[in-house]
């Protein structure tokens, strides 16, 4: 009994289930976001720009939009973390299925906000 209770302590620490992925950083969740945002542009929606360009395009944008948030309201930087991690994990289902599975524009919109609000307008 005693070894089960241990491990119970050990997982709760350690954490299950993703929990670790909302620790990320906000330059962590915005790379993810950039690299999962361009890969699907490419593959899914046959976009000609090279990857590179995309994904630094995007990371010089959510730089400058970090400073910004910064400077902003209390929970403006977490509410754009939830955007970018919910657009993340739409896209990232997408092109696990081949691009044959659309993602969840919905989750999306709903984490969001019109127009990419909870991020100022940046993807």
């Amino acid at each position: 009994m005693g070894r089960f209770v241990r491990a119970v302590v050990l997982l709760g620490f350690v954490g299950c289930g993703g929990e670790g992925e909302t620790q990320l950083s906000f330059e962590e969740w915005a790379e993810r976001a950039s690299a999962t945002m361009c890969a699907y542009a490419e593959r899914c929606e046959g976009s000609t720009t090279p990857r590179e360009a995309c994904v630094v395009a995007l990371l010089d944008a959510y730089a400058a939009l970090e400073r910004d948030l910064d400077d902003g309201l209390d929970g403006a930087k977490s509410g754009c973390v939830r955007c970018m991690r919910a657009r993340t994990e739409a896209l990232t289902a997408s092109l696990d299925s081949g691009c044959e599975q659309a993602p969840e524009v919905a989750r999306i919109d709903a984490a969001c906000g019109v127009d990419n609000s909870a991020c100022g307008g940046v993807p």
